[in-house]
């Protein structure tokens, strides 16, 4: 038994506490009373409300309407931004858009109906996409003008396959100066080599792959991997 006013025990068979002069109350009544319920978990807690990926893309506009409709519906959200800045090279989306879990079904919705989606669509949302040019339009704008567009002798960073020429022979390039498991990182080494006239070719032995240059182009071929690697520019 314990004294509901000043807390002091007393065993069983007492019923008034000897200083309050009160009731006493069993123990556990007490215990129950001082239990505070937890603070209910903050939008965004990673503990208990983390935030989760809601739609990711690279159209600036959509990304703007997006979370202005959150906004609207007082629905937390932030936004990751990424950019290439060495080669520009779009390895990830521009844009990408998080909600606390607790609001994923209630941002869902709130998209769904500004963008007038299938609501039963679980990918509705993620599928948005920047609005396609007018008809009309389309004969205007889907061809620079012609001083605006690149020479056809012009280097232009390309697919691995970009940059070959018919003089060079898959044997002249004997000389390796890159070698790894990231075949992201080869593809962007490539990709820098073409863009530099360097003609280049790939190895895979045993899950690493290798690049082989020629001869002379192997001093200028392992700046601009460096310059890839390391993020400094060349000396």
């Amino acid at each position: 038994m314990i004294c509901p006013q000043c807390r002091a025990e007393y065993r069983l068979g007492f019923t008034v506490c000897a200083d309050c002069d009160v009731p006493l109350v069993p123990q556990y009544e007490i215990s129950a009373a001082l239990e505070v319920p937890p603070p209910p978990a903050e939008p965004g807690d990673p503990n208990e409300d983390p935030f989760c990926a809601f739609w990711k893309g690279d159209d600036r506009r959509l990304h703007a309407e997006l979370t202005s409709v959150l906004d609207t519906a007082d629905i937390p959200h932030k936004t990751v931004r990424r950019q290439d800045h060495l080669f520009n090279l779009n390895n990830y989306p521009a844009f990408q858009i998080a909600v606390p879990f607790s609001f994923y079904e209630r941002a869902e919705r709130a998209i769904k109906e500004a963008f007038d989606l299938d609501a039963s669509d679980p990918d509705a949302v993620q599928s948005l996409t920047a609005s396609p040019l007018p008809s009309d339009a389309y004969g205007r704008n889907h061809k620079l003008p012609a001083l605006l567009s690149p020479h056809a002798d012009e280097a232009i960073p390309g697919p691995p396959s970009a940059g070959d020429t018919s003089d060079s022979f898959p044997e002249d390039a004997n000389a390796p100066i890159w070698s790894g498991d990231d075949l992201s990182l080869q593809e962007m080494l490539t990709a820098s080599l073409n863009e530099n006239r360097i003609y280049s070719r790939s190895e895979t032995t045993s899950e690493r792959v290798t690049v082989f240059v020629q001869p002379a182009d192997e001093a200028r071929a392992r700046e601009i991997v460096r310059e890839v690697c390391e993020g400094c520019p060349p000396s």
